[in-house]
């Protein structure tokens, strides 16, 4: 979305024509630097193995040239080239390996620090590479990603989950933890056992069967490893081998073992494996006793089901509660089973789940058709495909590959209950990967669809955790929405709807993102965070009634305003183009203009307005005075080099203000309004008169009250049940002589939200200074119990010292070295900065003066004053104390004619010379 204007194409044409026509030399321009990311990468892990021919290996070749995963891109997404590896950085464990890279072909090796170290160590490894962007300015990019380095013993036992293709795995790669056996009559878990080697030309870790036997002596065999097991279960043998653990054929054995299928209820137990090294015994071999020669791994059989062994043939499921226990059934078989703190899978083939109420399981994973949640019990759910519907009750995490059973369906579907964090990914890139909620509380969602929060409960509002995707659209259509951020994966739309639709952060990721406030069919009114990277994002806003205010500092490629909609913004913005029929609200001097500017009514929210006042700013020739619809004033324009500057030519009355745009009132509690005519300073015409009026809310909830100018609006009562009664509009109308209302003249709207308790109100809200020492008293009216704390500890103490009714006083002392400064919170929001300045203190001593011996001065400070002299010129002595006043003696100790400043809290009070 980046433009090239007029001035710069010019600029390039001229000096083409420059280079066409002379024969002239020019210095490459300086390269800059930025930071990059690594967005995707074919490994996080290297596994090498000493003892080797070899104790290199390429790492050039392992994480950048190997697989099409590796992705390289600049923070705002454009692709790097020229990738390298440049340095690497210890970050903990071992330090087992160095890095050495070829200057002329930028390879870079990974080199064993000793051919005996075995261990793990963490690197961070620094990437770079090149970008040069649309004004052909050039960039070295740098990135940084942690590597974890392992490096084995040649010929050591390495356990991992069972790999099919272990031999033909590629070098330097590992294998999956193995964490679990499963145990029930029909779940099994296979377990890898290999013997690790280096790779025939590099130290990278490549795989061997591992001869196993169960002997531990006697054994003929002298690659053989001892192999035994131990546990609370013992139904676990060797994949492809008979029970008696007898020596085996080196084909057929050491690939993986796994437990026994065997009839019984699913419970837990404890499983230890142990291979051993073979030592020579005379003749023969036995297992070495030598700890370092031995490998254990202890694990866990876990409580598990595979429901396709245990109710073959069917395709429709139930979990219930039968006597006390969670219990499985299927509609293909008169069997059943317990599942009580389970692992269940589902089989392909599955068509739908039902988990009822008061059913307690440990996991859901399988394919599952369609799976709803009643009010059950759910650990987590892990599914390859399928449509999750969470109903009510409680789940855990929900993570999806993202294929519904219906094309278009959600993959997760919430309409009540508590859900942990939900992670689908569309692994067929068929965009099906949705996720909606309509009722409860969820974790973090991150989806590669479209996520959609519908509050349609009127009872049940909805909170979630930060949203991440490409699509999002939120809407409190019958309660209220509560998000902790939303941020775009990709580039797409986030739409916001309603009146009670709350998001604490908004991050667009530097994607060509479009903000929505509201659609054709609903209006969003409300207040919003400024979005975050959003150089190539835009805000859209659409429907007559939506009404924004954007809090903070933006920076945006385009704001387009539907006609009628109306955004404010009560920090500073600068765009690159401002379009469309509605009203944009800014303070003067706040707004910056880069390339174009059509059709928008430019509002200040200033509340005096006055010629010459600067408006907004631009770059040169991209605006003109009539490119805004101003109100309430004409602009003139100073026209500079590169800068263009607008300001107020002459004002005009343009209708009437409220005294404030929003407003929230507590039961039992009123609050009066006042209009006036707009700009301040103007008139309202001869013979007008301004009439009052509630749109929407209860009035139930809210009345009022009106005389002239002002309004009065109370708030009588909350309405627990639906959330928008509690919302109303107060607009002030402004009407001629005869009672006919002034259509030229846009009615003034605040919009106001009733509250059970009042919010928190502080008589101080501007930065201060507290002389150390000193303490000042700060009042806070609220219905409950506020929270008072300071950001940065050691600066002041804060103490609560009184309560009258609904005010509370708090004493705040400053008791940190003078120039700290900490910022003040209440109820978790910062209103004011408060910084230790030095104390204050008289002098009786002012005037400079000539010393011959000595001289006493005195200070009178509430707090101990920090006095120096400024040379060698004369010492200093505390000679008494009363009370506040300090009494100093300074002693001449230089030649005549010597002067010293004498300062007192880094102030000089007068200047001393030696007599």
């Amino acid at each position: 979305m980046k433009k090239i204007t007029g001035k710069v194409v010019s600029l390039v044409l001229a000096l083409a024509l420059v280079v066409s026509s002379f024969s002239v030399s020019f210095a490459q321009a300086s390269t800059k630097t930025m930071s990059g990311v690594i967005t995707d990468t074919n490994e996080d892990a290297i596994y090498l193995v000493n003892g080797g021919a070899v104790t290199t290996a390429n790492l050039t070749d392992f994480l950048l040239s190997r697989g099409s995963n590796f992705k390289f891109e600049t923070v705002d997404h454009h692709t790097v080239t020229d990738e390298k590896i440049n340095a690497i950085s210890h970050i903990s464990g071992d330090k087992l390996v160095s890095l050495s890279v070829n200057s002329s072909t930028d390879v870079a090796t990974l080199k064993l620090k000793s051919s005996s170290a075995s261990g793990k160590e963490v690197i961070s490894v620094l990437y770079e590479g090149s970008y040069t962007d649309e004004d052909g300015n050039d960039y070295t990019v740098k990135a940084r990603r942690d590597l974890t380095v392992y490096v084995y013993d040649k010929d050591q036992i390495v356990y991992g989950e069972y790999d099919p293709n272990y031999a033909t795995k590629d070098s330097g790669t590992g294998f999956d933890d193995f964490e679990t056996f499963a145990q029930t009559a029909n779940s099994t878990k296979t377990l890898g056992i290999y013997r690790v080697v280096p790779a025939a030309t590099s130290a990278l870790a490549t795989y061997l069967p591992a001869d196993l036997t169960t002997a531990t002596s006697g054994i003929t065999d002298k690659n053989a490893y001892s192999f035994s097991i131990t546990g609370t279960d013992v139904h676990v043998s060797v994949v492809n081998a008979t029970s008696t653990f007898t020596q085996f054929p080196v084909a057929t054995i050491g690939k993986s073992f796994e437990i026994d299928k065997y009839t019984k209820d699913a419970s837990t137990g404890n499983v230890t494996v142990t291979v051993k090294k073979l030592v020579a015994s005379g003749s023969t071999y036995k297992a070495s006793t030598d700890s370092d020669d031995k490998y254990t791994l202890k694990t866990k059989i876990e409580k598990k089901c595979d429901v396709a062994t245990v109710l073959p043939g069917s395709t429709t499921f139930s979990i219930s509660k039968t006597d006390g226990k969670s219990v499985l059934t299927g509609d293909a078989t008169s069997a059943s089973a317990v599942v009580t703190d389970c692992e269940v899978v589902f089989p392909a083939g599955t068509t739908s789940v039902s988990v009822n109420e008061n059913t307690n399981v440990k996991k859901i994973s399988g394919t599952v058709g369609t799976l709803t949640i009643g009010d059950a019990n759910v650990g987590s759910i892990d599914i390859d495909n399928g449509t999750v519907n969470v109903t009510d009750g409680k789940v855990g995490n929900i993570t999806t590959d993202g294929a519904p059973v219906a094309a278009g369906d959600d993959s997760v579907l919430v309409s009540g209950g508590k859900v942990g964090n939900i992670d689908v990914t569309d692994v067929d890139n068929d965009t099906d990967s949705n996720v909606t909620v309509n009722a409860g509380t969820v974790g973090t969602i991150d989806a590669d669809g479209t996520v959609t929060v519908a509050a349609t409960d009127a009872d049940t509002p909805v909170v979630t955790g930060k949203i991440t995707a490409p699509t999002i659209s939120l809407f409190s259509d019958e309660a209220k929405v509560t998000v902790a951020g939303v941020k775009a994966s990709a580039d797409g739309t986030i739409t916001f709807l309603g009146n009670d639709t709350n998001v604490s952060a908004i991050d667009f990721d530097y994607r060509e993102t479009t903000l929505n406030l509201g659609d054709e069919d609903n209006a969003f009114t409300g207040k919003i965070p400024a979005p975050t990277n959003a150089e190539n994002g835009k805000i859209d806003t659409t429907n007559e009634d939506t009404n924004a205010t954007v809090s903070g500092t933006v920076k945006i490629d385009t704001i387009s305003l539907d006609s009628d909609t109306n955004l404010a913004f009560d920090g500073a913005v600068t765009a690159e183009t401002i379009e469309g029929d509605g009203a944009m609200k800014i303070a003067a001097g706040k707004l910056y203009v880069s390339s174009s500017a059509s059709g928008v009514t430019l509002k200040l929210s200033d509340k005096t307005l006055v010629p010459g006042t600067v408006v907004f700013k631009a770059d040169a020739d991209a605006v003109d005075v009539d490119s805004f619809d101003t109100y309430g004033f004409t602009l003139t324009k100073s026209a500079g080099s590169a800068v263009d500057t607008f300001k107020i030519d002459a004002l005009s009355f343009a209708g009437i203000a409220i005294n404030k745009d929003a407003s929230s009132i507590a039961k039992g509690y009123s609050e009066t309004f006042t209009a006036s005519a707009y700009p301040g300073g103007t008139s309202l015409p001869s013979g007008c008169t301004i009439q009052w009026t509630l749109d929407g809310g209860s009035s139930d909830v809210f009345t009022l009250t009106s005389s002239g100018n002002t309004a009065t609006v109370k708030v009588n009562s909350i309405d627990s049940t639906f959330a928008s009664e509690n919302k109303t509009t107060l607009t002030a109308t402004l009407y001629d002589e005869d009672g006919y209302e002034l259509d030229d003249y846009a009615p003034a709207k605040c919009e106001i939200t009733a509250i059970e308790v009042p919010e928190a109100v502080s008589d101080t809200n501007a930065d201060m200074s507290i002389s150390k020492g000193a303490s000042y008293q700060m009042k806070v009216t609220s219905a409950t119990v506020p929270v008072v704390t300071a950001g940065t500890g050691g600066v002041v103490s804060i103490a609560l010292v009184s309560k009258n009714g609904n005010d509370y006083f708090y004493k705040f002392t400053a008791n940190g070295s003078v120039g700290a400064a900490t910022g003040i919170y209440l109820n978790g929001k910062k209103i004011f900065v408060a910084t230790v300045k030095a104390p204050a203190f008289t002098s009786d001593t002012t005037m400079n003066l000539t010393v011959k011996g000595a001289y006493q001065f005195q200070i009178t400070s509430a707090e101990a004053p920090t006095v120096c002299v400024g040379s060698a010129a004369f010492k200093l002595n505390l000679v008494s104390k009363n009370g506040n006043n300090y009494f100093y003696k300074i002693t001449s100790d230089s030649a005549k004619g010597t002067q010293a400043g004498i300062y007192v809290n880094g102030t000089r009070i007068f200047v001393a010379t030696v007599g």
